[in-house]
């Protein structure tokens, strides 16, 4: 009964050490550019959802559109090689009343301990292909890509420091 006992509990604390282990759950590649293109393929977007690779503090971020959400992923560095992470879940607006524009954002802490804030919107006027970023110091044009209408950047503020306006052209 002893050994049976000893057997449950070896087990369990095995389960725990594995499952608590971040690091065994990520697969390495040699090139940036691989880890990506697995890590697209393990999210199962198309190759039209990737909007754009986004380097900010010596990081490396890719942004994507995934059944009308946005994905943000980081891609990390280690002896090991390059990996995919991505702990948040997909960020989508709901449409109510006659918003021409809705934005959210969240932190991210990343693997090499970075603390990153992202903001990250979408428009629902079509006439809107710019917005204007403010109150990180710089004024900063963000691109509002195509059909999907979502904007974001990466910054250092708190999320509810900066805010954003349409350009209107």
């Amino acid at each position: 009964m002893k050994k049976f006992i000893y057997l449950i509990i070896s087990l369990v604390l095995i389960f725990l050490i594995v499952g608590c282990n971040k690091d065994s759950a990520t697969e390495w590649y040699d090139s940036k550019e691989a880890a990506i293109e697995s890590g697209l393929k393990h999210e199962g977007t198309e190759s039209e959802s990737f909007l754009s690779i986004e380097e900010f503090e010596n990081e490396t971020f890719v942004v994507y559109e995934y059944m009308g959400g946005l994905g943000v992923a980081n891609v990390v560095e280690s002896e090991k090689g390059y990996g995919w992470k991505r702990s948040l879940p997909y960020t989508d607006f709901e449409v109510g009343g006659e918003l021409a524009y809705s934005t959210s954002g969240f932190d991210i802490e990343t693997e090499t301990g970075l603390d990153v804030s992202v903001l990250v919107g979408k428009t629902f006027d079509s006439s809107i292909q710019d917005m204007k970023l403010f109150g990180d110091g710089t004024e900063r044009k963000l691109k509002v890509h195509g059909d999907t209408g979502f904007f974001y950047a990466f910054h250092k503020m708190p999320t509810d420091a900066v805010d954003v306006s349409p350009i209107v052209n």
